[in-house]
Order: structure tokens, then sequence, then C-alpha cells
């Protein structure tokens, strides 16, 4: 049986034609797991969507540790999708796309531009855009925006225009329910996520579908 074996094995053939190059979206969309864990269907709370929205705010809370935005504002539409804003210093407009949609691109290999951060791998946003639906980027800066639109990681359109929005930057994400199939966020996964935030950001308030979280005293409240 085992010499049967070896000869099926050997008889499969291997050439070129089987290797493949996966671009950074393609990578994220078949290897989820190495990037986010479990998908789940948001019931626990390691579920993969969490695991999504953690590391789109933990971009906010890296503008507010570097002292720019105080408040960062989520809003949750129907349990299934989620808009961050921040009130920092918003994504460079020139590099927005890039930032959002290719791994290993980031401020945070520079130290001068973040000297705090959560986030250090250059991975965070991109594989939240892989796994979205629909990704939406926006960044304000000085008068102007840059908008990027996404669909499972592809780039479906992208514009700058005047603004009258304060400086900061916006992500919406829709998770892909082909992927977290019959998923929900649980309000209150997401509550006690926000609230240990608060406790270790002192002065950071974070609105929750217009419910106001801040901690006083940091972990002392805790």
């Amino acid at each position: 049986m085992e010499e049967l074996n070896e000869q099926t094995v050997s008889s499969v053939a291997y050439t070129e034609e089987n290797i493949r190059h996966l671009s950074d979206m393609e990578h994220v969309r078949t290897r989820p797991g190495m990037y986010i864990g479990r998908l789940g269907d948001g019931s626990q709370v390691e579920d993969g969507i969490y695991v999504l929205l953690k590391e789109v705010v933990d971009n906010s809370i890296d503008e507010f540790k570097m002292g720019a935005g105080k408040r960062i504002e989520i809003q949750m539409e129907d349990n299934l999708r989620v808009s961050v804003r921040d009130y920092g210093r918003g994504i460079p407009l020139g590099s927005l796309v890039d930032a959002v949609s290719m791994l290993n691109t980031g401020g945070k290999y520079d130290t001068k531009a973040f000297k705090k951060s959560v986030g250090l791998n250059g991975v965070g946003a991109k594989a939240v855009n892989a796994l979205s639906s629909r990704f939406v980027a926006w960044s304000a800066r000085d008068g102007q925006m840059r908008k990027a639109v996404f669909e499972r990681g592809e780039l479906v359109s992208d514009e700058t225009c005047a603004t009258d929005e304060e400086n900061g930057t916006c992500i919406f994400f829709e998770p892909d329910d082909t992927l977290f199939q019959n998923y929900h966020f649980r309000p209150e996964f997401i509550e006690t996520m926000l609230r240990n935030y608060t406790y270790l950001n002192t002065g950071l308030s974070i609105y929750y579908n217009g419910h106001r979280i801040v901690s006083r005293n940091g972990l002392e409240d805790l």
C-alpha cells in the first residue's frame, strides 16, 4: 500500500504552472487566518469582525497618542457595517490608496511621524479592506479631501475635492458576508472594547452611536 501511495503521488504533475503569485489583497482573502485569526459570525468576542474594528480604531488611537485629535466617532449601522472617524492629522492624501491597500506600506515605519504607535506592521487597514465587501477611506487635510472606495480589496473609485471637513481620517467598512457568514456585531462586545481603550488613554473621548465613552482617571476607573 505504501508503495502504491508513493507511485500515486509521484504521478501528480508539478510544473511552473502550479506556482502562483497572489497580490496583497488576494493573499489576505485566501489566507485570512494568517492576518485576523478565526472568521466567525460575531457571536464570540475573538471573532474576526472585532479584530477588523480594532485594527481601524488602533490607527485613530495612534493619532491621539501623537497629540492629534482627542475625539473618535464610531457609527454602527444595523450591526453590520461601521465607520470610524478621527480628528487627527489625516492620512497624507497622495498616499491614501497605498496606505489602505498595499501591505507593508504606512507611516508607522517612520519614527518621526509616529513616536508612539499601537499598530506597527503595515497590515491592519489593508486586511480590513481585503475582507470587506465595501471599504471606504477618506482623509481631510487643510481644506482638501481624498476619498477611495474599494470592493473586496479592489479599488472602484478615487477622487479628490475641496472640503469643509476638519482634518482627520474616516474609515467605513462592511465585512464580506461570503467570508463572515451570518455575522452580526454584538454591541456589548464593542462597548467593552471601547471602554478599555479609554481606560488606557485618559483624555480620549469615544462616541459610539452618539453615546460618549470617556475615562477621567484611567486605570483607576477600571
